[in-house]
């Protein structure tokens, strides 16, 4: 019998992580070449969100292309570091293709909401930003560490649960924030986690 060093499992690159990432910056980018990301006539002109743009002039798009702009560098970075350590943590767990559908439909489930939420509270504003779909990972994420009982990528139950409320919190302190997005986001992605996690 003779003795071998173990192999240590790497883990894969999280493609789609990378991938939404990748668009995000490049949309960032191009918009910036052409304007000022942190005007919101004309990131409503590209397509950020607007109530009365979506209910009234039906356009649509609005629910889907709002997640992928942001407003301003700052703005960008917070949410793709996040994006990274989060959505890696997701994407590992139930795989890349699960991954990208919770991420999608939690960004649209949170535009959705908050075109509502804006409408009944008669909130006159624009809306942009990768936050209602990073929150569905997150709420994902949480669900699956309840399925599972323990920790996934050296992340917990109680590690996720402090960062959903800091979030929030900071959210709510904010007076930018769109927590109509947050809360509704991270309820949509825990759900969508209970089915696909």
């Amino acid at each position: 019998m003779e003795n071998r060093p173990m192999r240590q499992r790497t883990r894969s690159l999280p493609l789609i992580t990378c991938i939404l990432i990748a668009v995000n910056v490049l949309v960032y980018v191009l918009l910036e070449l052409f304007g000022s990301t942190e005007n919101g006539y004309y990131m409503w002109l590209h397509g950020a969100l607007y109530a009365p743009s979506v209910l009234v002039d039906g356009e649509y798009y609005r629910l889907f292309t709002a997640a992928f702009l942001h407003f301003g560098a700052s703005h960008l970075m917070n949410n793709m570091l996040m994006l990274y350590i989060m959505g890696e943590r997701l994407e590992h767990a139930v795989g890349s293709v699960r991954m990208l559908v919770i991420y999608l439909l939690s960004a649209v489930a949170a535009n959705v909401f908050t075109v509502f939420f804006y409408t009944a509270t008669g909130t006159d504003a624009i809306s942009a930003g990768a936050s209602g779909a990073l929150m569905g990972v997150i709420g994902a994420f949480l669900a699956v560490l309840l399925r599972r009982r323990g920790t996934v990528g050296g992340v917990g139950r109680r590690q996720v649960l402090v960062l959903i409320a800091v979030t929030l919190y900071s959210g709510f302190i904010s007076g930018t924030t769109n927590n109509a997005a947050h809360i509704s986001g991270l309820v949509f992605g825990f759900l969508l986690g209970l089915v696909l996690g």
